[in-house]
């Protein structure tokens, strides 16, 4: 199927670069003067483009996909009864698009991320130191709960921890313990999001250099250079077969 469109690429710019009689008939010199117009108005745009709005245009699409994916999953599901190798395929790409998605936003947006990121949590962390207070004027042993699966836990790693009665203490133990939660989280964000970023940067710079190549090498013709890199791109990835 490849070599068959590879094949098939290079005969259509064959064709294309005949020029004069190709263009003898007025619906073809029509449909070619077009498809040329086109993309010179698209060559523009990715010349003229920066990379922050190609992000900002590529994070759109990511989240279109995310959002389509599951829909047109469930609804070919129910009529075709998808296999477990479609599923698996269906679960990577809505995966992908939506880290992507999301990287975009954690590396765009991060301060406005983190914001928000914050501000749900702050209540969160903050409540043991408070629930400690309270426990500490009722003179409650409440507290003394939420340190049971820390033993726990440094049992396993045969650490010996002193039992803790204070319940102020405890309380800023475990905001302690949710505030190194959080900065973990926050880190491995970074170093799950980073890979797919780049990529999404590669994804957009590659369009953005093209377009200003062809522009540096010929503005008015930049649809026969686009045909002249199709040309040699097709021949030799189909020698490579």
């Amino acid at each position: 199927m490849l070599k068959l469109i590879l094949s098939l690429l290079i005969a259509l710019t064959s064709v294309y670069w005949v020029g004069e009689k190709v263009r003898r008939n007025p619906k073809i010199n029509h449909f070619l003067n077009s498809i040329e117009g086109n993309y010179s108005k698209l060559n523009e745009m990715f010349e003229d483009a920066t990379i922050r709005i190609g992000l900002k245009y590529l994070q759109k699409i990511y989240g279109w996909i995310s959002f389509s994916i599951p829909i047109l999953f469930f609804i070919f599901n129910k009529i075709f009864d998808l296999n477990k190798e479609i599923t698996s395929y269906v679960f990577w790409c809505f995966s992908f698009s939506f880290m992507g998605w999301f990287s975009i936003r954690w590396v765009l947006d991060h301060k406005k991320a983190v914001k928000e990121l914050s501000k749900n949590n702050l209540l969160f962390v903050c409540t043991p130191i408070l629930l400690g207070l309270l426990a500490f004027l009722f003179d409650s042993s409440i507290m003394t709960i939420f340190m049971q699966p820390v033993y726990e836990f440094a049992g396993k790693l045969h650490m010996q921890v002193q039992p803790i009665n204070s319940p102020i203490l405890i309380g800023c133990l475990i905001s302690l313990i949710l505030v190194l939660s959080f900065a973990f989280y926050y880190a491995l964000t970074w170093v799950i999001s980073m890979p797919i970023f780049l990529a999404s940067v590669m994804a957009v710079l590659l369009p953005i250099r093209f377009a200003r190549l062809l522009a540096a090498i010929d503005r008015q013709n930049t649809f026969f250079w686009f045909s002249v890199v199709v040309f040699f791109v097709s021949t030799i990835c189909l020698t490579q077969l």
